[in-house]
């Protein structure tokens, strides 16, 4: 059984007559006990899909299971499942086991509750600072205690609604690691994010725009179904380069990464042209985010 299951899950705010569609026809099979990824900008729809699967949203149409229990019923789906976001509910006045502890006797029989505690504690590193108020924690300790309160009941599911926003890079590394020790036991998450480079830390993933799902699939498969060509371009001035490769007419775009200039064509450049660019130059493999721009650009053309 597959951990999350979607039919054409959609959800509409505004009136009825007006309505404002969100997320449109929303299809995804998630398996359990991967890293599930949902990839889009800010507007793309993931908090509100992250929300319907979690019970907090109900659906304007389409049908939904998570964990094995229907999304009519939220209830249900939210005794199986764990839930983190931006604005998870930490209390400052509390020390980390305090607030494991206020949340586990929420699910949990008094017997259980010391044993999952200390589980929790040792999956997310919290051991050491247990007595640490959560009003005294870096923003990377307060995304773990707020992992570790959204998975104290022990659910199947994790979701996790862009948990390294506003992280620093060793935050972000940090909290990934902990990501995976989860996923290698079993616990199926499902993340949000607007990062390229954490949607390629996903086993699956899938790229949403204007509340659709553009494609999904393994970060790989993602890349290498981008059609066209890619060259990564060195050139002493940019910026007449970046003109001069707009100008091409295979050119389909062509940016500014870093000291050097990305060319995406349509079809293969010649020497000559590529010569003409800059000094030197490779073909190179295409990226995420090259995915997201082709299969973005199709869906704004139709």
């Amino acid at each position: 059984m597959p951990a999350i299951e979607t039919q054409a899950l959609s959800k509409n705010f505004g009136s009825l007559r007006h309505p404002l569609r969100v997320v449109r026809d929303l299809n995804l099979t998630v398996p359990a006990g991967i890293v599930f990824g949902c990839l889009g900008p800010n507007g793309a729809g993931k908090t509100t899909t992250i929300r319907m699967l979690t019970g907090v949203l109900p659906a304007s149409s389409g049908r939904g299971w998570v964990a094995g229990e229907d999304l009519r019923y939220p209830d249900r789906v939210k005794a199986r499942i764990g839930y983190a976001n931006q604005a998870a509910s930490i209390y400052g006045d509390l020390t980390i086991q305090e607030n494991l502890r206020f949340k586990a006797a929420l699910f949990l029989e008094p017997r259980e509750v010391t044993r999952a505690i200390d589980r929790v504690m040792d999956q997310l590193g919290l051991r050491e600072r247990r007595h640490r108020l959560g009003s005294q924690l870096s923003g990377g300790w307060r995304q773990r205690l707020s992992i570790a309160n959204a998975i104290v009941h022990s659910p199947p599911i994790l979701f996790l609604d862009e948990p390294t926003a506003g992280l620093d890079p060793v935050g972000r590394r940090d909290l990934w690691d902990a990501i995976y020790a989860l996923s290698a036991e079993g616990t199926t998450v499902f993340v949000t994010t607007h990062y390229m480079d954490e949607a390629e830390r996903c086993q699956r993933l899938a790229m949403l725009a204007n509340g659709k799902v553009l494609a999904e699939g393994t970060p790989l498969a993602l890349r290498s179904a981008v059609p066209g060509n890619f060259y990564d371009v060195t050139t002493v001035d940019l910026g007449t380069s970046l003109r001069q490769a707009k100008a091409i007419e295979q050119v389909r775009d062509a940016w500014i990464t870093g000291s050097s200039l990305r060319v995406a064509a349509l079809s293969p450049l010649t020497e000559m042209t590529l010569q003409e660019l800059g000094t030197s130059y490779r073909q190179v493999s295409p990226t995420l985010e090259d995915a997201f721009v082709a299969l973005a650009g199709k869906d704004v053309a139709r």
